[in-house]
């Protein structure tokens, strides 16, 4: 049974945590993953660098913390999304706007998770940090992966898109990279085909919708583009 004073040091390590994630979220935002360093965090949060250290003993825990409040964000974005509607095929796009909206306005997060996912080596042991921030990203997929299987039951999802939590994956991948493609090639999707990133998001969602909607995706429901 905790003491007063043992949850009072409980609740001070949490918030010295949280000063201390704030600070490098900062950093990492102005100077990069790379080029951040311990002692500017630690400057900033008004604790000595070993201090820092001993919260976060490298850089891939600071980073894999940092992911771990990125997937949380998402997590919870996916769960308003999906509690918002009823039907399973609502709720599949309306996490998938959910991610888009994600993307807009928690940038850093984004990348963290893009960075995540092109480190990820199955091969490696896993950190503590790394695995926590692992566990709150595939329940933002077992989020998808039960909308989908409302979905077939309630006979909004279209029965051949086979096992929910494959066809959850497949959207994740599509969804991102329509999202990374759409920002980071912005300049060119105007000049060469004179769409914006909401057109060509809204483009690529229709698609989606029709590929995963039950009854007959006509061309009518892919938005139009110039």
């Amino acid at each position: 049974m905790s003491t007063p004073i043992r949850a009072r040091r409980d609740e001070e390590k949490e918030k010295r945590r949280k000063s201390i994630l704030d600070a490098a979220e900062k950093v990492i935002a102005r100077r990069g993953l790379e080029k951040a360093h311990f002692g500017e965090i630690a400057q900033r949060t008004r604790l000595s660098r070993s201090l820092v250290y001993v919260y976060f003993p490298t850089k891939d825990d600071l980073f894999h913390a940092v992911c771990e409040r990125g997937l949380n964000n998402l997590e919870s974005r996916f769960e308003a999304a999906a509690g918002a509607h009823a039907k399973g095929i609502d709720q599949v796009m309306a996490m998938g706007r959910a991610y888009f909206a994600f993307s807009r306005e928690e940038p850093l997060y984004f990348e963290m998770m893009t960075e995540l996912q092109a480190r990820e080596d199955a091969n490696q042991p896993a950190s503590p940090a790394e695995e926590s921030a692992e566990r709150h990203g595939q329940k933002c997929l077992v989020l998808v992966a039960e909308a989908l299987a409302r979905g077939l039951q309630d006979k909004s999802v279209h029965p051949g898109i086979g096992d929910p939590g494959a066809t959850a994956l497949s959207i994740w991948a599509f969804t991102h990279g329509l999202i990374q493609i759409s920002s980071k090639k912005a300049v060119m999707l105007e000049s060469k085909f004179k769409l914006t990133q909401q057109d060509m998001i809204e483009h690529g969602f229709a698609l989606l919708h029709g590929s995963l909607a039950s009854g007959k995706a006509t061309a009518g429901s892919v938005r139009a583009t110039p």
